[in-house]
């Protein structure tokens, strides 16, 4: 059983600059992120708080469908799913109007 990881962002410079790893055997998100952190020691911590749960500012997909909107951290992987895991982007200076332009 094969799964793709992507990491993204910041993240992807703990796995070597290596954006994409395969895992074997991952039952599920938890499982993904565990092995990930055995080939990349303190992802884990990046990835997850104390109590196993997402980072508000990570976002996870399993096949492009965010995790939060299925099972959360204990959503089951299979063979062929590809995960992302991405760091939100936020910044700037302003904000963005209702008519798509920058307000100050």
């Amino acid at each position: 059983m094969t799964i793709r990881v992507h990491v993204a962002g910041h993240l992807k410079d703990y796995t070597g600059q290596s954006v994409e790893v395969e895992l074997q055997g991952a039952k599920d998100v938890l499982d993904v992120v565990a092995q990930l952190d055995q080939r990349v020691p303190s992802i884990r911590d990046r990835i997850f708080d104390e109590h196993d749960r997402t980072r508000p500012f990570i976002n996870i997909y399993v096949n492009e469908e965010d995790i939060r909107g299925l099972q959360g951290e204990s959503t089951k992987t299979k063979d062929g799913d590809v995960i992302y895991i991405l760091p939100s982007v936020a910044g700037g200076k302003g904000s963005l109007s209702a008519e798509g332009g920058r307000t100050r």
